[in-house]
């Protein structure tokens, strides 16, 4: 059935191609979550008076497998654009299948992708995938507006816009690639203005909140009773690290989106979100940075005018390092902890830690999670399980690091993860290999489009190294795939959520 016409469409794709047949293989997690930013974007448009509609592909096919894109594209009227967010490399394909099928039904309709991949590569996806007219680079607020009221209130053709005059665009002109300076940075005021919680734009919005909560287990059951409803809430932008892993750090934003430094969202607007949240039915807000980067006046700001203006909500966070004891006694007393959860990424021992980026000790680990048991906050712990360095010898200690805590900690409490990493483009380990002392496979998007179509279909011949698209040039071969048969021994039988 057709839906209001809809003058900017928006669609989240899948890792996936479309028609993708999910099954139960463990590389069929379609990648369901939206980049954060894209709420205050389609609000944004809203608010020029742009009539917009979001659909999120994986979510629908998750509410019912045999959902058909081409067949409710079919049913809409012709958009005067389309927005495909292309954040994470894991939609490297998926992307552009739902750039092909929509070029193909629209033809006449500008496609437009977004997000740190899609900044990072634009030159090669324009330059060879011409169902893509468009890229937004970096932060897309100003850009997607000046676009859009181009496109859709002045009802102008793609040809008859003045594509060099929006800034962080890149487009073709007469078969050339072209970039427009990375001149449009969002301040602080930027993002206070900006509406990140109203998702009406969505098709099925209720459900892909009851997807957003974490700490449980079964993140995908929908049908079994009440779902427990998150939402990701963008709180700032940038980092101020640099983790030898992650495509996302401070040397990335300036390199992608021209970055120079962290941002934050003013306190009253973050809490007036948490409260327009709570009084929603939203159990728990799961935090888009660490409150931690901005320094404690900030994080005691927000504690405190959460409990003066009487807030109650969980909150997921993710910390970028140990949080500080105060942050967590004010945390414990603000939130609502039956609904919240606190994230470390312990990621291994402390050797391999350090090297990559989290330069805690193991002793103040333990301090930490001293404080957090006594406060009772549930935790999720992450391991990564091919970080550079690694080897058995240093993954015996993690693993003997990650026994003490699961016998530490209150198991209902606990939560447990152990990964392979994939080399994020971008990242020191992708930019600087050697320092690593990395072969790294994954460099080109052609690369992570070709990961991503193949590892889409699960293929258990694959070993570690193949799959995540790098080799440690001191690691003796095979010696991956023993690191995570050993982590599935240990997850095995422990008596919290591991995996």
């Amino acid at each position: 059935m057709a839906i209001s016409a809809a003058e900017v469409l928006y669609i989240h794709p899948a890792k996936q191609g479309v028609g993708f047949p999910y099954g139960e293989q463990a590389a069929d997690v379609p990648y369901v979550l939206f980049p954060v930013g894209v709420i205050g974007l389609m609000n944004l448009l809203r608010r020029e008076g742009i009539a917009v509609r979001g659909l999120n592909e994986p979510l629908e096919r998750l509410l019912d497998l045999s959902f058909d894109l081409g067949a409710w594209l079919k049913a809409q009227a012709p958009p005067r654009l389309i927005l495909i967010d292309l954040h994470w490399y894991e939609h490297a394909y998926g992307a552009i299948e739902v750039a092909r099928l929509c070029k193909r039904l629209f033809p006449r309709v500008p496609i437009a992708l977004g997000g740190l991949t899609a900044s990072g590569f634009a030159q090669e996806i324009l330059y060879a995938f011409h169902e893509v007219d468009l890229i937004v680079r970096g932060e897309a607020e100003e850009p997607l507006r000046a676009l859009a009221r181009a496109l859709c209130l002045e009802q102008k053709p793609l040809e008859a816009v003045d594509l060099a005059a929006i800034p962080n665009l890149s487009y073709r002109r007469d078969w050339e690639v072209c970039h427009n300076p990375l001149a449009y940075v969002a301040s602080a005021q930027d993002l206070d203005a900006l509406d990140f919680v109203e998702v009406s734009f969505l098709e099925h919005a209720r459900y892909y909140r009851g997807l957003q909560y974490a700490g449980d287990p079964r993140p995908y059951v929908l049908a079994e009773g009440p779902p427990k409803l998150g939402h990701w809430l963008c709180i700032g932008r940038g980092c101020a690290f640099d983790c030898a892993f992650c495509g996302g750090g401070a040397a990335c934003h300036k390199r992608l989106a021209g970055r120079g430094g962290l941002v934050a969202r003013a306190i009253p607007r973050v809490v007036g979100d948490l409260e327009a949240l709570a009084q929603e039915g939203v159990h728990q807000a799961a935090l888009s940075l660490d409150p931690c980067l901005f320094g404690q006046a900030y994080w005691e700001a927000l504690f405190a005018q959460m409990r003066t203006r009487r807030v109650r909500i969980g909150l997921y966070n993710e910390c970028f390092t140990l949080p500080p004891a105060g942050f967590v006694r004010a945390l414990a007393r603000a939130v609502h902890l039956e609904h919240s959860q606190l994230a470390l990424s312990v990621l291994s021992g402390e050797q391999v830690r350090r090297l990559n980026g989290k330069p805690f000790s193991d002793a103040q680990l333990w301090r930490a999670l001293s404080l957090l048991k006594a406060e009772r906050v549930p935790l999720a712990v992450y391991f990564s399980l091919n970080l550079p360095g690694e080897t058995e010898r240093t993954f015996a200690q993690a693993l003997a690091l990650a026994e003490r805590i699961g016998r530490f900690y209150p198991p209902d409490l606990l939560q447990m993860f152990g990964q392979p990493h994939t080399v994020d483009p971008f990242s020191p380990m992708s930019l600087a290999p050697e320092r690593y002392g990395l072969e790294v496979r994954l460099r080109t998007f052609q690369d992570y489009y070709e990961y991503c179509r193949r590892t889409a279909a699960y293929d258990p011949a694959l070993g570690v190294e193949e799959r995540h698209g790098f080799r440690a040039l001191a690691r003796a071969p095979g010696e991956a795939d023993r690191l995570l048969a050993a982590w599935r021994a240990f997850a095995q039988g422990q008596p919290f959520h591991c995996e």
